[in-house]
């Protein structure tokens, strides 16, 4: 389908008649299934996002679809990059949408994405990981335990342990306060610190995302947290986000004095317990290789990862998803120049390639982000 007009538009200026017909797509395409495809998750991150965009595309003088997404540069990316974890048109099922069409109404270069769910050639397969809940929590922990009984076996004498240590212990299922999203987001800091990959929230807007996620208290909308105390306090959490029967696993943090135990492990077990008893029938890990994933779902469901690019690359696309992530996060240009410079270490270190990847670096990661946004 060719595209032949695009307005763009701030989240809030959604009409009732765009979110209605916006619900209505995304509740009969199960490819949108999932809470960033929600009209509200939309909305709520145009609140803090820098650049938070909506293309209403027409095709003949009719709307045809609505591609959520913010501009870094000459660069489109996800809306929430890199929070977001999944991406695509929200349009009927049966709509094929020419991204490149998309592109040159936008006058961008390039679209970046990591989880694309509509229709597409570029890229490469991934997979949606999700636990299939429909039938309650039993069902699917059996299923996973007579296909992975070594990782189970071992997964329950860690809670046998962490119980007799432990015996206080108190596990609860609840809304994500903004006291608890700054105990994950410290701890998930000192974590990127640690393994040095870029600090997501160092940038401020994206833990702002986070507490405007939770102002929003919906019904069937919203984040919630499965949370471990001892004694009163803290010593695992983990944020997840809602929209009606789908969950998503999001940001996982806990007390590294307890890590011998495998929390992380255990409280996504006991999320998706409380999660089948409080009416949710899918549980999204997202994509990754972490063999966790592989032994605590059961479903998969391809997605893409990758960009359409109008122009030729600029460094080895095998920094892409870093660059992605940094060019997302920093929007301006201190940032940039900070980021860019500890990864060009990070390139000179690992492949013994020039300091001057740092002004190529510099250059994707910026594009032409000094510039006046058009948008």
């Amino acid at each position: 389908m060719t595209i032949t007009r695009v307005d763009v538009i701030r989240p809030a200026e959604l009409s009732d008649t765009d979110r209605a017909l916006w619900s209505q797509w995304v509740a009969e395409n199960p490819d949108l299934s999932g809470p960033y495809f929600d009209v509200r998750y939309v909305v709520a991150l145009g609140e803090t996002v820098p650049h938070a965009r909506i293309a209403k595309l027409y095709a003949d003088g009719y709307l045809m679809g609505f591609l959520p997404f913010q501009k870094r540069g000459g660069v489109i990316q996800p809306l929430g990059a890199p929070l977001t974890d999944f991406h695509g048109v929200i349009a009927a099922s049966t709509t094929r949408i020419d991204i490149g069409d998309v592109l040159s109404h936008l006058k961008s270069r390039r679209i970046e994405f990591n989880g694309w769910v509509s229709p597409l050639a570029q890229g490469t397969e991934r997979f949606r990981l999700y636990a299939d809940l429909s039938n309650g929590f039993d069902a699917q922990y059996r299923t996973c335990y007579d296909a992975h009984k070594k990782f189970y076996r071992n997964t329950e004498r860690c809670r046998r342990n962490l119980h007799k240590d432990v015996p206080d212990l108190a596990f609860t299922w609840e809304t994500a306060s903004p006291d608890l999203i700054d105990w994950v987001v410290a701890h998930k800091r000192r974590q990127y610190k640690r393994t040095g990959l870029h600090d997501v929230f160092a940038c401020g807007w994206t833990q702002d995302m986070l507490n405007a996620l939770s102002v929003h208290t919906d019904v069937g909308f919203g984040l919630m947290a499965g949370v471990y105390r001892h004694k009163g306090q803290v010593i695992a959490a983990e944020i997840v986000l809602r929209s009606g029967p789908d969950l998503h696993l999001w940001f996982p943090a806990y007390d590294s004095d307890y890590s011998r135990y495998g929390p992380g492990i255990l409280l996504s077990l006991d999320i998706l317990k409380a999660a089948a008893q409080d009416g949710i029938t899918r549980v999204d890990f997202g994509c990754g290789d972490e063999i966790y994933k592989a032994t605590m779902t059961t479903h998969r469901q391809p997605c893409r990862e990758g960009y359409v690019q109008t122009t030729a690359p600029l460094i080895d696309l095998h920094l892409k998803t870093r660059v992605s992530i940094i060019r997302a996060c920093e929007t301006r240009l201190s940032g940039q120049v900070m980021a860019g410079w500890q990864l060009s270490r990070r390139v000179v270190m690992k492949t013994r390639k020039s300091v001057l990847a740092f002004v190529s670096l510099l250059g994707l990661i910026g594009g032409t982000m000094i510039a006046v946004e058009m948008f």
